[in-house]
């Protein structure tokens, strides 16, 4: 049956032992999956930074809450615009070097608010950075991916998005403690320095893998008189292989997609703005400790995208179908985490509010763990990095409006005397949205359903083309 052909669940077949053993290199796929999660942990932390020095930035440029979350939100405005315009190119480029590129250029752009300060260098910079760190995320998966195979892309998914966790846990700390002890600004070029130090690392040891599209960078782990091969052993896909986009965007897989990513994405961004601004002003604790527990939520994260992402796998090579492991698991775990942020302004004290915040985010963003695979499942290889680079813009730009809203309404609570309350209703918004994206993409993600119409949509356009 077509969508037995499509579906990969098992290891290639392979005859050549040189193929062979070229796929199976779980040492050598680990090491490139850490480096790319180092490449999303610096992501996250250039913008996570600009949650670190809110107050402070605030203060030195005579900004309201407002126009400070509209320069956040900048940050999401290019973005989803450059990954659109990427994802036509991105499938002809060597993601190595493309990879490298973005890291660089984007570490660059963190340089000119050391020297300068000032809101309007703040928000050009953020619309820069935007645009050079939107595609990248995509790029990293699909390199990651190109390395696993199908039932066992969970937990590297998983792995890829814990790079906000560690970022906050191991970095915000350290950084916290430099903007305290130095100025703000010192903030921006420490983040500088680690994307150039990743960029110099990654020039000698990343490469694509045997389960990606075959491509130059692929030489160092392919015989020049070798064939690329799919993830079902056979000869890789070439330009004839290509689905037309619109009968993969048409999808329930794609739609429930970004209607979950969508919400988690809104969320995490309205967390890396504001989230130490309330542990200060809502929780009252000082700017160090605030930048400190800055990663506490994220503790639950990890635990969760590990939990989700291996018992996913473990689930599919077992024969339970994606439409359960991925969709309906993924979407109960989404609208759970939003009711633990929906009950967030019931509680009082220190502790139970930092408690729901930690099973909110965590359960929340533990969606990205079964995601991503999901849509990287139903698309055909050499087209996997322009499709997650579509799904990444459309979530990127429904989710750009998340800080501007919350700037609002706590201006509005300030006004009223009732900024901690602000705080605690944003989260409640929050958490409605991720209910409801949750809801979405357990009712409408069917991978097995979905990679079946799209083969039949390839296979129609080749016999097209042939005639």
């Amino acid at each position: 049956m077509v969508s037995e052909r499509i579906q990969p669940q098992r290891e290639p077949d392979t005859t050549d032992t040189k193929a062979s053993a070229t796929k199976h290199r779980p040492v050598m796929a680990w090491t490139v999956t850490f480096m790319l999660l180092g490449c999303t942990l610096i992501s996250y932390l250039d913008k996570a930074i600009l949650g670190l020095v809110a107050q402070p930035a605030m203060a030195d440029l005579g900004l309201t809450a407002a126009e400070f979350g509209a320069i956040a939100s900048a940050g999401g405005l290019l973005g989803p615009v450059a990954a659109l315009l990427f994802a036509f190119v991105a499938d002809r480029l060597p993601l190595k070097g493309t990879l490298f590129t973005l890291v660089v250029v984007w570490s660059l752009f963190q340089l000119p608010i050391f020297f300068v300060a000032s809101g309007g260098l703040l928000l050009a910079t953020r619309l820069m950075l935007g645009a050079m760190d939107a595609p990248a995320l995509p790029i990293s998966h699909a390199v990651a991916y190109s390395w696993w195979p199908n039932d066992r892309r969970g937990l590297p998914a998983a792995v890829l998005t814990t790079g906000a966790s560690f970022g906050k846990l191991i970095f915000a700390p350290p950084l916290a403690f430099i903007i305290a002890a130095y100025s703000w600004q010192a903030g921006f070029l420490a983040v500088a320095i680690l994307g150039f130090v990743w960029g110099l690392a990654w020039l000698f040891i990343g490469r694509v893998g045997p389960y990606g599209k075959a491509e130059t960078e692929t030489a160092t782990t392919q015989g020049p008189g070798e064939q690329g091969t799919t993830e079902q052993g056979t000869t890789e896909q070439g330009a004839g292989s290509r689905a037309p986009v619109r009968s993969i965007l048409a999808t329930g897989t794609f739609i429930g997609y970004v209607a979950a990513s969508t919400a988690a994405q809104m969320l995490g961004v309205v967390v890396l703005t504001w989230l130490p601004s309330y542990f200060q002003v809502g929780l009252g604790f000082s700017a160090v400790t605030a930048g400190s527990l800055f990663g506490v939520p994220s503790i639950a994260a990890m635990l969760f995208l590990y939990l989700n992402g291996g018992l996913g796998d473990r689930m599919i090579r077992r024969g339970t179908p994606t439409r359960k492991a991925r969709g309906l698991w993924g979407g109960v775990l989404l609208a759970l985490g939003g009711v633990f942020l929906v009950v967030l302004p019931l509680a009082s004290g220190v502790v139970l509010p930092i408690a729901l915040l930690m099973m909110g985010y965590g359960l929340a963003i533990s969606i990205y763990a079964v995601a991503n695979p999901a849509l990287a499942q139903i698309t055909p290889v050499a087209q996997r990095t322009s499709v997650l680079l579509i799904g990444l813009a459309a979530n990127h730009f429904l989710a750009a409006a998340g800080p501007w809203i919350t700037g609002f309404i706590l201006d509005d609570a300030r006004s009223a005397g009732t900024l901690a309350q602000g705080y605690t209703s944003v989260f409640m918004l929050m958490g409605g949205i991720a209910i409801v994206g949750g809801a979405l993409f357990a009712l409408l993600v069917n991978p097995e359903r979905d990679a079946a119409k799209v083969e039949a949509a390839r296979l129609a356009r080749a016999a097209a083309q042939a005639a």
